[in-house]
């Protein structure tokens, strides 16, 4: 087996490189003969990625955070070439809430143990325009929640998307007009504070999307009416008892593609990191079972 490791020492503001260090020399006394690339700059790890595929790379092994991850399966999707390689995990995030959804072992033996272990689960990978994300996305309030945890370097997990958000919550003055059309020919229509598409459940280190699953052939969207300052402050707590997709202003639905138009452009925001320009129309798809993951048990 010919495996490339894609290091990012830089993850969870340098937290990680303890991990960068320490994994490769656990994988190569296993046995695990590879080649270690360390990232540079914004998109190395999607260039790497790329070349992996066009190299036929048995394995890719990312030491980073959901970043790091969702930068190197927008390279092995969107390269274009047919072979894709096999996945492994080494969380070295803030939230690392990809490898929590798959099972993954959160301290550094338990991860290496499951990409030696080759278990392997095919997952899907969802796609918002031409970029590819395997948690989720999200427009309106929860990507400017986003960009702002992305300023945050003190906060780990949780923390580091609800304090942001209790900043952006005072902020709100007014929603986005959305119609939502889905491959079935659903429509939805109405003012709404947020659009969530989950592939898997965890995003932002809660439990968001908890019916949402990375194997079921389907995007969970949660739509979110816009709402007061004061209600919305009232939601979080909801978050964190799983229950966010109860409310009475929240409505969930789930489908393989649909479409997005809104009346004034929003930011987007994948799997944590925020995509350049803002958005009027988005289409989203599913490409089901697209990638291999060396996975633990099912969270």
């Amino acid at each position: 087996m010919t495996a490339m490791i894609i290091a990012n020492g830089h993850a969870n503001w340098g937290a990680g490189r303890r991990r960068v260090r320490q994994a490769p020399e656990l994988l190569y006394r296993q046995g695990l003969a590879f080649s270690l690339v360390a990232t540079g700059h914004p998109g190395h790890a999607q260039e790497l990625a790329a070349t992996a595929v066009a190299q036929k790379i048995d394995t890719v092994v990312v030491i980073g955070g959901d970043g790091t991850v969702n930068e190197v399966i927008n390279g092995l999707v969107r390269s274009g070439g047919d072979h894709v390689p096999r996945v492994g995990i080494i969380p070295a995030g803030s939230s690392n809430d990809l490898s929590k959804s798959l099972g993954i072992p959160q301290d550094l033996e338990g991860a290496c143990r499951t990409i030696l272990r080759g278990q392997v689960r095919n997952v899907d990978v969802g796609q918002a325009g031409s970029h590819c994300f395997c948690n989720a996305s999200c427009l309106g309030y929860f990507a400017r929640v986003a960009a702002k945890s992305l300023e945050t370097r003190r906060l780990r997990g949780s923390l580091r998307y609800v304090l942001p958000a209790l900043g952006v919550i005072r902020e709100m003055t007014e929603g986005w007009e959305m119609e939502v059309r889905t491959d079935e020919g659903r429509v939805y229509h109405g003012t709404y504070a947020v659009l969530l598409v989950g592939n898997a459940p965890r995003f932002g280190g809660l439990t968001m999307l908890p019916r949402a699953r990375p194997d079921d052939g389907f995007l969970d969207g949660l739509l979110i009416e816009m709402v007061s300052p004061w209600e919305a402050l009232q939601m979080i707590p909801r978050v964190y008892r799983k229950a966010l997709d109860r409310h009475r202003r929240a409505l969930g639905f789930q489908a393989a593609s649909f479409s997005v138009t809104l009346r004034r452009p929003t930011e987007l925001c994948n799997d944590g990191e925020m995509v350049p320009g803002t958005f009027e129309s988005i289409d989203y798809r599913l490409l089901p079972q697209r990638l291999p993951v060396y996975c633990g048990g099912r969270e």
